[in-house]
C-alpha cells in the first residue's frame, strides 16, 4: 500500500471507518428492534462485533499513518522523537537483548553520529494489538503515532472493565450480565473514541506533527 498525500491518508481513514460504522449501525438497530427472547443474543453479538471493529480500526488507522510518514522520506533528525524511536526499534531491541560491548558501542556510535541520514520507518508488524486491545496496549499504539493518550484516560474503564471484560467472557462461553442500556452506553463510548482517535491522526498529518520542529 502507498499513501503519499494527506488526501490519500484521509481517504483511507474515512473508508475504513465508514464501512465499520455502517455495520455497527446495523447491529445497533438489531439490538433496538429485538424482542425479549432475542435481545440477549443480539447484545452478545453486538459486543463481539464492537470489539472487532474497535481493534481493527485502531490497528489499520495507525498503520496508515506510519505508511504516510514513511513516504515523506525524512531524515532521522527531522522526525519527532516518537518516530525516531520507531525508526531505531530494531537497533534498540538488539541493544537490549545482548551484553556485548561491541553491540552497545555500535548503537552509541550510531546515536551520537550522523543523524542527517534518511530514516527507515517500518510499517509492518509494528502496530500489535495482541488480539486484546486494552488500555495499556492502546497507550503504546498512540505513543508510536504521537497521539497524546492523556485526553483518553477516562475511557479506560469502558475499554478494560466493560468492552474487553464482556467480550472475553463471551469468547469463553459465558453469559455476562449486560442489559440494553449498558450496551448502548458502551457502543456510544467506543464509537466516539474511534472517531476522536481518527481525528487526532488526521490532525497530526495535517499539522506535520511527525516532524521535530512542529512539536
Amino acid at each position: 500500500m502507498k499513501i503519499r498525500t494527506y488526501e490519500a491518508l484521509q481517504t483511507e481513514l474515512d473508508q475504513d471507518f465508514a464501512w465499520r460504522r455502517k455495520e455497527l449501525a446495523v447491529i445497533l438497530t438489531n439490538v433496538k428492534s429485538s424482542k425479549n427472547i432475542q435481545i440477549n443474543t443480539n447484545i452478545r453479538i453486538g459486543v463481539v462485533m464492537l470489539y472487532a471493529h474497535w481493534e481493527g480500526f485502531i490497528k489499520n488507522a495507525a498503520e496508515y499513518y506510519l505508511i504516510y510518514v514513511a513516504s515523506k522520506r525524512l531524515k532521522i533528525n527531522e522526525l519527532s522523537y516518537n518516530l525516531v524511536a520507531v525508526s531505531l526499534r530494531d537497533k534498540l531491541n538488539e541493544f537490549e537483548g545482548t551484553n556485548k560491548n561491541t553491540t552497545h558501542t555500535q548503537l552509541i556510535n550510531y546515536l551520537l553520529g550522523d543523524l542527517n541520514i534518511r530514516a527507515s520507518i517500518p510499517t509492518n508488524n509494528i502496530i500489535k494489538t495482541q488480539s486484546n486491545l486494552n488500555w495499556n496496549i492502546l497507550k503504546e499504539i498512540l505513543s508510536i503515532i504521537g497521539v497524546d493518550h492523556v485526553q483518553y484516560e477516562l475511557k479506560e474503564k469502558y475499554i478494560d472493565n466493560q468492552l474487553l471484560c464482556i467480550r472475553n467472557s463471551i469468547a469463553h462461553g459465558q453469559d455476562p450480565e449486560i442489559n440494553a442500556k449498558d450496551f448502548y452506553d458502551l457502543y456510544d463510548e467506543i464509537t466516539t473514541l474511534m472517531t476522536l482517535i481518527k481525528n487526532d491522526i488526521s490532525n497530526n498529518a495535517a499539522q506535520s506533527k511527525y516532524k521535530l520542529n512542529t512539536q
